[in-house]
């Protein structure tokens, strides 16, 4: 762990050193050095609590998906904002992952997310499933992963310039804009 949080990777011979096992063991549990710096990267983030608060959030802002993507935002989004290294450093990984698996056969890849993200989405516009077509819902679930998650954050601070305060007013707008935009179009 304390490599993870010094932002170095580690091979597979100094993490089972460090963890007092055997090379083997170790690689009975992580096939690569990769594997290894991915499950240490994520453990780092104790998602449980922030996920679970965030949850809260979400249901007592009630039945409307605006106030309830607000929520999700203000939870997840500003905390991902406030503390971004561990957040960077499992985007890092991620995208190494992906780039070790760009000459695997489709069927042989590794999920490279756990699809939180997808839960997080799912919860804010639960209310919607009895009021659009589910093929409906699908789209603006898949249009507000744009906003949530560690991309946003990325995209806002270093691809646009945004300082934190200004970040975080700025995924505000964009995911109701983008929320707003897709119910008004669907609803004609």
């Amino acid at each position: 762990m304390e490599l993870v949080r010094e932002g170095r990777s580690a091979s597979i011979q100094e993490a089972a050193d460090r963890a007092l096992v055997s090379v083997a063991t170790a690689y009975r549990y992580f096939p690569s050095a990769d594997d290894l710096w991915w499950e240490a990267s994520v453990s780092l983030i104790d998602y449980q609590p922030a996920v679970a608060e965030a949850f809260e959030r979400v249901e007592a802002a009630g039945s409307n998906p605006q106030a309830r993507l607000e929520a999700l935002i203000r939870s997840i989004g500003f905390e991902m904002l406030d503390d971004q290294a561990p957040f960077r450093r499992i985007a890092k990984i991620a995208l190494e992952q992906w780039l070790n698996q760009v000459d695997v056969p489709q069927a042989e890849k590794v999920p490279i997310r756990q699809g939180r993200r997808n839960d997080q989405i799912r919860k804010v516009i639960e209310p919607l499933k009895d009021v659009l077509t589910k093929k409906d819902i699908e789209r603006i679930a898949h249009a507000l992963g744009l906003v949530i998650g560690t991309e946003s954050m990325i995209a806002l601070v270093d691809g646009v310039g945004l300082d934190v305060p200004a970040s975080k007013k700025a995924l505000l707008d964009a995911s109701r804009w983008l929320l707003a935009g897709a119910l008004a179009e669907l609803s004609d």
